[in-house]
């Protein structure tokens, strides 16, 4: 029997396999648009008053622009602002205006600013009105229900979570007035980080940007209200970074009826994209129906952006660009990735379908955002790499419409597999029924944890990060110390948890934190920048944070006490 199940098993898993990785490509024409009066990148793009509309950033030379455009019967108007805005933060509020504020404070994006303005495309004027809590560049904002925007990130140090007021939604002090206020710090600090909107006029801050370009691995996430909390699923999968962010785009609920669900790409350690639904403070993985394409044409793609979400026709977008952009910038693709999230295959998964357009000159890489029409379209960015020479190239990709069915689906092959499947168990149960027990224990790593075994795993984890120093390695993983160990993740996790009270990435750091104080105590004259390398951690916040957070001094003021 044996010999007939494997050969089976030969034939259709490959058959299966192939069935389940298979995605679909399809050819997309891309239409040029008018292009915008004026080349320029690190702009804000949206819809207001139904105009499609970009304002500030910087143009050719990287000078920042005091200028916005709409689009209107065919072509582009040119309008003035009362600030520049080079790679600030935009808000199109229920009111129907457009908040826009911060930016960088001199050319080549040098600086940031406090200043703030208001568009009223009725009238296409910008008013400015007061100063934000700070100066902030790279930021994020996101209107709560309440018609508060909370505001977030910031390149450069000094972030924290602020709250704008518009005057006909603030209360008490701010009443009948445009202002900002100051709410808390932030655990961690970041550029561009999402924020999703929770319920009672909460919001929870995160993501993979940390100051001046770092890269940061964190689970937590801040939240307005309240402390941060955890978030399992980023032990293993990160937010996909992105260079500017608007998460209310990606909502796939229906926020009037007070929920808050979401659809947010996520990147693992090999680089795969993979899709989140976060529904509150809940983060699952989305089943798909096949892995999301990494390559495309022969060539990498290169995913960066929000997911779009088309809330008419239940599908959602994930654009990307050649991953040779940045070397042959006359002849780019772009890749949109379809994600029909309200249907469901046989296998349980969402379908995927993958569009391409021929190479085109002058893509720029920049957010896209959704027309009425359900289309995608591209305005300005960059095209060579290069701040100094932005596009103003416009770009439409007609995806509007209902959505195609992704592929057939072989019911056999299932069934035939199921088949398989059930007399392979069938047969393994009665081999194991005949099968001598061996009065050999199975190793840690193929059997549930004992309850009276996890004193003696704890022993040997410690035993096993210190030996080894494997806290040094500044992307170590759960399952690599799990490996190391000899056990598995779950074990190792609940082991740590329960006999620590900790979880594995502050387990890690407390290894790290004190290997960095001996350092400090026996080459005091050591540079910081030195310390934290050699002591495992990924960057100099994360140092910084999380040395201040155990020893309750950062490591400049535990140096200078000398202890």
């Amino acid at each position: 029997m044996l010999p007939l199940i494997l050969s089976l098993l030969s034939i259709v898993l490959p058959m299966a396999a192939q069935q389940q990785e298979a995605c679909p490509v399809i050819k997309l024409e891309a239409e040029r648009l008018p292009d915008l009066n004026i080349p320029r990148a690190g702009h804000a793009l949206f819809y207001a008053n139904g105009e499609l509309t970009v304002a500030g950033g910087h143009t050719n030379g990287f000078v920042p622009t005091p200028t916005a455009e709409y689009f209107k019967d065919g072509e582009w108007h040119t309008i003035p602002m009362t600030y520049t805005h080079d790679f600030g933060l935009s808000a199109v509020l229920n009111s129907g205006k457009v908040l826009l504020a911060g930016g960088c404070e001199q050319p080549t994006g040098i600086g940031q600013t406090y200043t703030a303005e208001l568009y009223d495309p009725q009238t296409h004027t910008f008013r400015g009105f007061a100063n934000m809590c700070q100066k902030r560049v790279l930021a994020s904002a996101l209107e709560l229900d309440s018609g508060q925007v909370v505001i977030a990130g910031n390149w450069y140090h000094q972030d924290g979570i602020e709250i704008f007021h518009e005057a006909q939604s603030g209360s008490g002090d701010f009443k009948g007035k445009n202002s900002f206020s100051y709410i808390k710090d932030v655990a961690a600090e970041h550029s561009t980080p999402y924020i999703f909107r929770l319920v009672d006029g909460d919001a929870l801050i995160f993501g993979s940007n940390g100051i001046k370009g770092d890269t940061i691995h964190s689970t937590f996430a801040d939240r307005l209200k309240g402390d941060t909390i955890h978030i399992p699923l980023f032990e293993t999968w990160q937010p996909l970074r992105i260079s500017t962010h608007n998460s209310a785009i990606s909502l796939i609920s229906d926020e009037a009826e007070g929920d808050y669900t979401y659809l947010l790409a996520v990147q693992d350690s090999t680089g795969q994209i993979a899709i989140a639904k976060v529904c509150g403070t809940d983060f699952t993985m989305l089943p798909t129906t096949c892995p999301i394409p990494m390559t495309c044409q022969g060539e990498p793609i290169e995913y960066g952006t929000n997911i779009i979400v088309d809330r008419q026709t239940h599908r959602a977008y994930l654009l990307g660009v050649s991953a040779n952009i940045h070397v042959f910038p006359e002849s780019t693709r772009l890749y949109t990735l379809c994600i029909d999230y309200d249907q469901t295959s046989t296998n349980g998964g969402v379908p995927l379908t993958l569009y391409f357009t021929d190479p085109l000159q002058a893509v720029p890489d920049c957010m896209p955002l959704l027309t009425p029409e359900g289309n995608l379209v591209i305005a300005g960015g960059l095209t060579e790499g290069s701040n100094f020479t932005p596009s103003n190239a416009v770009w439409l990709l007609r995806l509007g419409g209902e959505p195609e069915v992704a592929s057939s689906k072989s019911y056999w092959i299932w069934i035939l597999l199921g088949i398989v499947v059930l007399a392979a168990i069938l047969w393994v149960i009665r081999w194991r029924k005949q099968k001598p027990t061996s009065a050999t224990p199975e190793p840690i790593a193929t059997q549930e944890t004992a309850e009276e075994d996890v004193p003696h795993l704890m022993q040997h984890i410690n035993s096993i990060m210190e030996s080894q120093k494997l806290y040094k390695n500044s992307e170590l993983k759960l399952s690599d110390l799990a490996n190391a160990v000899g056990s598995n993740r779950r074990a190792v996790s609940d082991c740590i948890n329960s006999q620590v009270g900790c979880s594995f990435n502050q387990y890690v750091n407390t290894f790290r934190t004190e290997h960095a104080k001996r350092i400090i105590r026996q080459y005091p004259d050591r540079k910081l920048s030195d310390i934290y390398v050699e002591s495992g951690f990924a960057n100099e916040t994360s140092f910084f944070r999380t040395f201040k957070a155990l020893t309750g001094m950062t490591p400049k003021e535990w140096k200078d006490k000398g202890i």
